[in-house]
């Protein structure tokens, strides 16, 4: 047993930053995405025999992940649903003010406003987007870690590029050149 929890530990300590910026990014929440970070690894070590071998680990992983933070995005809907009337807009993080932004956005402040402007995609969306385009795993890695079907995958990122897309142009005036 001893030999099985160091081994744990180690997959923990090489995996564990990824899978917390990848909670992070779906759920726009340290607190949250800490406790996600934490569920998935429980969920591995509870669930250690049913991983397959011949199987890559990392993407088993991201799939849990991926699915606790999913989870926790629809209880936020369900909560945020019972206290507000608005519920679109609530629990979103604050966009930093348009008129504030100078005409020039430099790749790093782009960089971080679209990241707080996959918190308004829709959590299937978030999930295809922020694995495909701000972890840049391929389709196929993004394929197995969902268990989307390719047109599933494809059609998702579409739209939230689309919705990325228009929310910069809507709100930053940002256009692509």
């Amino acid at each position: 047993m001893t030999g099985e929890t160091e081994a744990f530990g180690h997959l923990i300590q090489r995996y564990q930053t990824f899978a917390f910026a990848l909670a992070f990014r779906l759920l726009c929440d340290e607190q949250e995405a800490r406790d996600v970070t934490q569920e998935a690894f429980i969920k591995v070590w509870t669930n250690f025999a049913q991983f397959d071998p011949e199987r890559k680990f990392a993407p088993w992983l991201y799939a849990i992940v991926s699915h606790q933070a999913l989870d926790h995005l629809r209880s936020r809907k369900r909560r945020f649903a019972l206290f507000t009337r608005d519920s679109d807009e609530a629990g979103f993080p604050e966009l930093p003010d348009e008129n504030a932004l100078d005409k020039t956005i430099s790749q790093a402040e782009l960089a971080a406003i679209i990241r707080r402007l996959t918190a308004r995609l829709s959590p299937t969306q978030r999930l295809v987007f922020t694995l495909r385009d701000l972890h840049d795993l391929s389709i196929v890695e993004v394929l197995e870690i969902t268990g989307l079907s390719e047109g599933s995958v494809k059609t998702n990122l579409h739209h939230a590029r689309k919705h990325i897309r228009a929310m910069l142009e809507r709100s930053y005036l940002v256009k692509e050149t």
